[in-house]
């Protein structure tokens, strides 16, 4: 059984409606509750190679990106802890510092939490925050959009796949108040894709896939032959960058998305079909690919199998 068939599970059982946006979105008190729970740990996040302090500030921004991508701050973190016996007291002390830096980045505080044993350890946070107009993955308004992200992708796949450190997320800010709809990237640049089609029928986006990938990428890639640096927008290594469309030709408010004073990137646009029957294409080196199924579920794959699965996705699109 895969992820999605455990999530859909689950929100049959609990009654909740885990696509429609990346943070659960409760009214409460006249506005509303947003809520997010992410768990982590070293081996399926590829945390091996990282300092401490660096894998807390992974793990932290990982949990709160859902939030930032429904366009808030989060004011809450809860932490729960299975720590391992093959970590010391400094470790995870230099992860909790990591973890804080991030927390205290966005005006955030940690309130508390648990710890328990376990034969590997696992982090698993849940960020709260509270927003009078939530972003959601679906659209607020069916009008032609500009797609823009906070950054580029791929540096993170291609890390593992040629086993290298996973680089560490920059600090982003929330996605602009204008957003119509909005996601993150935890899962990849494709998986990122596929929630928006997901929550929207009738979806029809163009992705400038060049604009996407990380420079670096595209000329580590090109030294690698045959591997295509499109290969690295499927891995679902995440990278948390933040995915939103604003109205055509609309200015992105808010514009900064981090301390660093990065600007967005314009990497598509699209539109909402009449007809019901919505379109994914990927422009790549002047070939044109339509995404017709989901990226692969690399959690239900061997890791020896990645790879193969990857390049098998990008050549079913037509690249």
């Amino acid at each position: 059984m895969n992820e999605q068939e455990l999530i859909a599970e689950f929100s049959r059982v609990h009654g909740s409606r885990p696509f429609g946006s990346d943070a659960e979105i409760v009214p409460f008190g006249g506005t509303n509750l947003l809520v997010s729970t992410d768990s982590f740990s070293e081996r399926e996040d590829f945390f091996g190679a990282l300092a401490p302090e660096a894998v807390g500030r992974v793990m932290a921004y990982g949990a709160i990106a859902d939030i930032l991508a429904c366009g808030a701050k989060p004011e809450f973190l809860v932490q729960a802890w299975n720590i391992d016996q093959t970590h010391d007291k400094d470790f995870y002390g230099r992860v909790a510092e990591g973890v804080q830096r991030v927390v205290e980045h966005y005006g955030a505080r940690v309130v508390g939490g648990d710890i328990g044993i376990a034969k590997e350890w696992c982090w698993t946070a849940t960020v709260f925050a509270s927003c009078a107009s939530p972003v959601r993955r679906v659209a607020a308004k069916r009008v032609d959009f500009d797609l823009y992200s906070t950054g580029t992708f791929g540096a993170g796949n291609m890390a593992v796949f040629l086993g290298q450190t996973i680089p560490v997320p920059e600090l982003r800010e929330p996605v602009p108040g204008n957003a119509i709809f909005a996601t993150d990237a935890s899962g990849g640049f494709f998986d990122a894709l596929e929630n928006f089609r997901r929550a929207n029928p009738g979806l029809c986006i163009e992705v400038d896939a060049g604009r996407a990938i990380a420079p670096e990428v595209a000329r580590t890639a090109a030294r690698m032959p045959p591997t295509h640096p499109g290969w690295a927008l499927v891995g679902g290594v995440g990278e948390y960058e933040l995915l939103f469309a604003v109205p055509r030709g609309a200015h992105v408010e808010n514009a900064r998305t981090s301390r660093s004073s990065s600007l967005p990137l314009k990497i598509g646009r699209g539109g909402f079909s009449t007809c019901g029957e919505g379109e994914i294409r990927i422009f790549s080196d002047g070939e044109v690919g339509r995404m017709v199924s989901p990226p692969p579920d690399y959690r239900a794959l061997a890791p020896e199998n990645w790879l193969g699965a990857t390049a098998a996705y990008w050549r079913e699109m037509g690249l």
